[in-house]
């Protein structure tokens, strides 16, 4: 039975197509990697979860080039109580990636609670959470609040499936919180 909450936040994960984001969605909603590959999302997807009592739903945005221009997704973006940026960290051009990211960051509040997912952290040729901070996103972000996450979101043996995915979203659900904890004060005075 889950805890009755008066939180819920709107998250959104944005990402181009292939980095995990559906994946992501399916093991937090699920606790287990989805039993074959997902289909790749058209549009939108929206799951509920529940972390540190408080309800995200999570907008799962496709990330196909069409969508990059974001206004089919602008709506989600800008009423966002969080944002969750994923990468496939194996990848070596991250041009597209870029471009996502700034399309996004242009519609949102600096300090909207951002992490950035550095997903398929099992492969050989993933480069590190830090390496990405350093090297990608450092510069980018600096205007913003924001956190890195190396995770697995499915490994195909199995071994570290969901690695880091629900500590990524602990740490942006307190986030959240806090911010809005801050939000309410002020209104208060």
């Amino acid at each position: 039975m889950q805890k009755k909450t008066d939180e819920i936040y709107s998250v959104i994960l944005l990402g181009t197509s292939g980095v995990g984001k559906s994946t992501i969605a399916f093991y937090l909603e699920h606790g287990y990697p989805p039993p074959r590959s997902i289909r790749p999302t058209i549009a939108f997807g929206i799951t509920h979860i529940v972390i540190n009592g408080a309800v995200l739903s999570l907008i799962d945005v496709g990330g196909q080039r069409k969508f990059l221009d974001m206004r089919f997704h602008e709506r989600f973006v800008r009423s966002a109580d969080g944002l969750v940026f994923v990468m496939d960290s194996s990848r070596k051009d991250f041009k597209v990636d870029e471009e996502w990211l700034h399309h996004a960051l242009s519609l949102m509040s600096p300090d909207i609670p951002m992490i950035v997912i550095a997903n398929k952290q099992d492969l050989p040729s993933a480069l590190s959470p830090d390496f990405l901070e350093e090297h990608l996103l450092r510069d980018t972000l600096k205007n913003h609040f924001y956190k890195v996450f190396g995770t697995v979101a499915a490994d195909p043996g199995g071994v570290r499936s969901g690695e880091n995915v629900e500590l990524a979203f602990h740490y942006l659900a307190t986030e959240m919180n806090s911010k809005r904890k801050i939000i309410y004060q002020k209104e208060q005075i």
